[in-house]
């Protein structure tokens, strides 16, 4: 499988002003930060968490726990994607107990990530309230699951993805559209042109040897005595009104 790089949708610059204003939103939503408990889902879903949490802490003053989630065993593929899968660390420190809990994750798709999430976390207490924010909502949904604050829409085709690059993960900053392709796809259509040019070429070539061959029979059934006159004139009163001139052809 590769994946083609299409267009950037969010630069560094982007990026930082988005998850300033995801901080905002957060506050302002919850009327401060009181109760407030982020959780990130690995592996990009951590970062940004803790980003959003030093930014909630610049302009307010107040720190904000931030907890880890690796869902990893509550996806609904597990048996699918390992043998034995490798699970990360899942680390809340907080009693989650009537708090209310903002999940962080970097796109939102299908929203079965999500559906695990929850079901991860509920297994720490009973919040009083959970709350989602993406950096990148591509749509695709198959679960009835919604984000409350979301940095960019990103309208994407089913063989598009959105990648989110980030220096603590990938040591690179950006957000990219890219194209899934297949190993090998489109080989056979960038092969075919050649193929059926140099089959007609072929077929143009074996054509004109027959044509040749033909020729030299012709030129061998005629000879001196001039036999090879009378047939082809012949043929001519057979064709009536092809190319026999007269007053017959012009009435038809």
């Amino acid at each position: 499988m590769k994946i083609l790089r299409k267009a950037v949708v969010m630069d560094t610059v982007q990026l930082r002003r988005t998850i300033m204003r995801i901080a905002h939103e957060i506050v302002e939503k919850n009327r401060g930060v009181e109760g407030l408990i982020l959780v990130g889902i690995r592996k990009r879903g951590i970062p940004l968490a803790e980003r959003i949490a030093r930014a909630i802490e610049k302009f307010e003053g107040k720190s904000i726990p931030v907890g880890a989630l690796d869902i990893t065993l509550y996806r609904d593929d597990v048996q699918m994607i390992a043998n034995a899968p490798v699970v990360g660390k899942t680390e809340i420190t907080e009693d989650i107990t009537d708090r209310t809990i903002v999940l962080v994750d970097d796109v939102l798709f299908t929203g079965r990530t999500v559906r695990a999430a929850l079901d991860e976390l509920v297994d720490f207490g009973r919040p009083k309230a959970i709350q989602l924010a993406v950096l990148i909502d591509r749509g695709h949904r198959e679960y009835p699951i919604r984000a409350d604050f979301v940095g960019k829409n990103v309208p994407t085709a089913s063989h598009e993805t959105v990648e989110v690059l980030l220096n603590e993960v990938d040591q690179e900053e950006i957000v990219v559209l890219s194209e899934v392709t297949l190993e090998g796809e489109g080989d056979d259509d960038r092969s075919a042109p050649e193929e059926r040019g140099s089959g007609k070429k072929a077929g143009r070539a074996a054509g004109g040897g027959v044509k040749k061959k033909g020729k030299r029979k012709a030129a061998s059934s005629s000879g001196p005595s001039g036999k090879g006159k009378k047939k082809t004139g012949s043929g001519k009163k057979k064709s009536k009104g092809r190319t026999v001139s007269g007053s017959k052809s012009k009435k038809r």
